[in-house]
């Protein structure tokens, strides 16, 4: 997939999971954004496979004074256009290929080049009439293969309502699964004390499974308006700490619109999450983000995002509704492109947390770095690498006078591969086109004065994932 075609789907804001003695309620907010970054690669690596030219033979590049001295020589002008695509330069690819069209009109490599950089210069029509005539020829079946599935995704494109399906099911590893301190005492207004031995560090093992639906629908207007709306549900079962089994529920409505280079993309969230066997967490978040495209690599964005967090009363947490409040936070940031396979995005933000005791209430500065590379036969990377300050209101009376401040850190990586590039095969069953395998790897890391709250965890995990589109 080319990174810089205009994204239609939305920015899911979950707002702040909370935090408690230990960090638990963190870690479980991180494993919905690890299985749902594995879950968007297995969107990005669908979509490549379909878009990224992977029908393109491998050669030398051709340079313009090549071509200057033998014009007519098909060949060399082919080669020449595919060194403009591997430059990203398509409009110039699609003068060269329109010049070899006259030359050699029959010749179906050249067609099938041809309709697959119209299609990525957002050409539609005319790249659908040649998806169209190029079938209708006696041609290679691994270039038919290639030119069905193009011509697939631009019928679907052209739907006015479109729908989807992600499942993804894996296995997932930590080192601190319950957020224990690291030091592994515990500090109160009476002193510090050695944790019990049934809330000191442990792994633990989960199976976790992931399922998102999905419905687009482009509105009736000469700009590019679009509604959407999801319904997901995540669960993670622990094989030995019952207790953190998470289930979480979600729903999601939106919009996109385009008004002359700026995007705006208002969204409603809701989520419920289960912890063990309780009901333990209602979040409500809207937000708006707003895209500019500066120029060609450069995407420059902002949003802001509301919500409020409402906490259950639990026989684990029996005071958990203390952490119930309202979630303000501002980012701003930019999305580099280098070329069509690379995105570079850079955000910095504050949030501010207002939670019912002050000592729960916290504010401070984001930063974010993420990469995201298409590396080639639908397989991606996704890093990326975040730092927030949390300076808290006030000190907790549990703990004694000495007010929180936390430094977290968070650092984690995806590679997914479709399963037909592991196996190297040609021919793949249609049913388990898009299938992909995903590894993922993070470190968590909260750095805190108070000894209760210092901890760190290290997650590994696989998933398999597929989308269907309808």
């Amino acid at each position: 997939m080319d990174l810089r075609r205009p994204h239609r789907g939305s920015d899911r804001s979950a707002g702040r999971m909370g935090e408690r003695i230990g960090g638990q309620m963190t870690i479980i907010g991180a494993s919905l954004i690890v299985l749902l970054l594995a879950s968007i690669g297995a969107d990005h690596a669908a979509a490549q496979g379909s878009a990224q030219g992977d029908v393109l033979p491998a050669g030398d590049n051709v340079s313009y004074d090549q071509v200057l001295e033998d014009p007519d020589n098909i060949e060399l002008g082919y080669r020449y256009a595919l060194t403009q695509i591997r430059r990203d330069d398509l409009l110039g690819a699609s003068a060269t290929l329109d010049r070899l069209i006259l030359l050699a009109p029959g010749e179906p490599n050249i067609r099938a080049l041809r309709a697959i950089v119209l299609y990525r210069l957002d050409n539609l029509r005319e790249a659908e009439k040649e998806f169209d005539d190029i079938l209708a020829l006696d041609i290679d079946p691994v270039l038919r293969s290639n030119i069905e599935r193009y011509a697939a995704e631009l019928g679907r494109r052209n739907q006015q309502t479109r729908m989807s399906l992600l499942t993804s099911f894996g296995y997932q590893y930590d080192t601190n699964r319950s957020g224990a301190p690291n030091s592994g005492r515990l500090r109160t207004f009476l002193g510090t004390f050695d944790v019990a031995p049934d809330g000191r560090k442990e792994d633990d093992h989960s199976l976790t499974g992931f399922t998102r639906f999905t419905i687009e629908h482009d509105l009736p207007t000469q700009e590019r308006h679009s509604l959407f709306g999801s319904l997901s549900l995540y669960a993670a079962d622990q094989f030995q700490l019952d207790d953190y089994d998470t289930y979480d529920i979600g729903a999601e409505i939106g919009g996109r619109f385009e008004f002359g280079q700026v995007f705006l993309t208002p969204n409603l969230s809701y989520d419920h999450l289960i912890l063990g066997d309780e009901s333990y967490l209602d979040s409500i978040v809207a937000g708006l983000r707003a895209d500019h495209r500066l120029n060609d690599p450069v995407n420059l964005w902002a949003r802001a995002d509301i919500a409020y967090l409402d906490y259950r009363n639990t026989a684990q947490y029996p005071t958990g509704d203390l952490q119930s409040g309202g979630d303000v936070a501002a980012t701003i940031g930019t999305d580099l492109y280098f070329g069509s396979s690379h995105r570079l995005t850079v955000s910095a933000g504050y949030g501010r947390f207002n939670a019912d005791v002050e000592w729960e209430s916290y504010q401070g500065p984001q930063l974010g770095l993420n990469h995201t590379w298409l590396l080639g036969d639908g397989a991606f990377l996704m890093t990326g690498l975040s730092g927030e300050y949390q300076d808290y209101d006030m000190a907790d009376p549990v703990t004694g006078l000495a007010s929180r401040h936390d430094w977290v850190y968070r650092a984690r990586t995806t590679l997914g591969v479709p399963v037909q590039t592991l196996f190297m095969a040609e021919e793949w069953p249609a049913a388990l086109a898009g299938l992909t395998m995903s590894i993922y790897g993070e470190y968590y890391r909260a750095d805190s004065n108070i000894t209760n709250y210092d901890y760190d965890n290290v997650r590994a995990g696989a998933t398999l994932s597929k989308r269907w589109e309808f």
